[in-house]
């Protein structure tokens, strides 16, 4: 690992920010053709795929799957019953396999592979140049690989009210008495599910059509099964407001902007969609304009004195003057490994 404090510039063939599963797939890929790789991570490697996105969700649907089979084995002539659920066993389960994959990412696995690896925020302070620390980057190539965290809406009353995102509802060592879910996305959805079947009451509040993104005949089957095993889903329902109460959450909402209510719960976990890691990287510096909406396009950027840049993660990135932009779709970034879904409602939680 590279020593930030040492002054020496560095000159790699391709230096990737971000060592999350697009970051890492790339430098794996990179470094096994001989190519000399630079790959910086502010935070855990792995990213959110392995911290908090498709690995510990995945470990907790599987967990929720095997309640379930308890409650439904009647028709295979087993004698169904109420599981005892420890919740905290389901959180150290979670984590274990979050701890099994882990080596596969880390750092010492990394430099193994002949990665130069820092720890550390890397930030472009000009066009072709990457500073971390007191330790600069000039790379032929850059691949911007910082994926994207869980977006807050401004919500009245959200800042002072206590709410879980997929960073840290995983921390949860008791089970949730009642979890309110505001988004009925991918992640708000099998959230939802994992959580209902390990015994937690579930309300989703979407303020479309729940899994909107899905092809609608087949989200309504997945409805259909939610609602079935208990989860209450509240359709074409808006949050007015948010609020602490002495028992935990309590939620005023508009339906169809007609009738007004409230719903109360213990928890609040917000799953209204993704904002892409722009923040401080400095790309205005690389003189890149760029959005903050997520979107599915990928786009790649190309200028004289950077020869090819990737942006690796779900935002729109417009072309400045001196930039040449090209539509791009990252087919050579495999899925993560650990995206293997148990649930109907979402092949991932990224």
């Amino acid at each position: 690992m590279t020593n930030n404090n040492n002054a020496k510039t560095l000159t790699p063939d391709i230096c990737v920010i971000g060592a999350g599963s697009g970051g890492l797939s790339v430098a794996a890929a990179a470094a096994a053709f001989g190519v000399d790789v630079v790959l910086i991570e502010k935070g855990k490697m792995g990213g959110d795929c392995l911290n908090y996105g498709c690995v510990p969700s995945k470990a907790i649907i599987a967990a929720g799957k095997a309640a379930a089979t308890f409650r439904s084995s009647e028709k295979f002539g087993v004698g169904a019953h109420e599981p005892e659920i420890d919740f905290s066993r389901v959180n150290d389960h979670v984590h274990d396999v979050i701890a099994t994959i882990a080596p596969h990412d880390s750092v010492e696995r990394f430099e193994g592979l002949g990665v130069n690896v820092i720890q550390g925020a890397g930030e472009f302070v000009s066009a072709d140049t990457v500073k971390v620390g007191e330790q600069l980057i000039k790379a032929r190539r850059y691949v911007v690989a910082t994926g994207s965290s869980a977006a807050v809406p401004p919500i009245p009353g959200i800042e002072n009210t206590p709410y879980l995102t997929n960073e840290n509802l995983f921390e949860l060592t008791e089970r949730p008495e009642h979890l309110i879910i505001i988004g009925a996305g991918p992640i708000g959805m099998e959230m939802a599910q994992a959580h209902r079947r390990l015994g937690s009451r579930v309300t989703v509040i979407e303020a479309l059509r729940p899994l909107a993104v899905t092809d609608p005949d087949h989200a309504a089957q997945v409805i259909r099964k939610m609602e079935a095993e208990g989860v209450e889903i509240l359709a074409n329902t808006k949050v007015n407001a948010v609020e602490r109460t002495d028992n935990g959450v309590k939620v005023s909402i508009k339906v169809d902007d007609e009738a007004e209510g409230t719903v109360e719960g213990t928890h609040l976990l917000i799953a209204a969609g993704r904002a892409p890691n722009v923040t401080s990287l400095g790309l205005e510096a690389a003189g890149i304009e760029f959005t903050r909406k997520v979107s599915r396009q990928m786009m790649a950027c190309a200028q004289p004195t950077v020869r090819f840049m990737r942006l690796v993660m779900s935002q729109v990135v417009r072309s400045s003057p001196m930039l040449q932009v090209h539509m791009h779709l990252w087919s050579s970034v495999p899925s993560c490994s650990g995206c293997q879904s148990t649930t109907t409602a979402s092949p991932c939680l990224q």
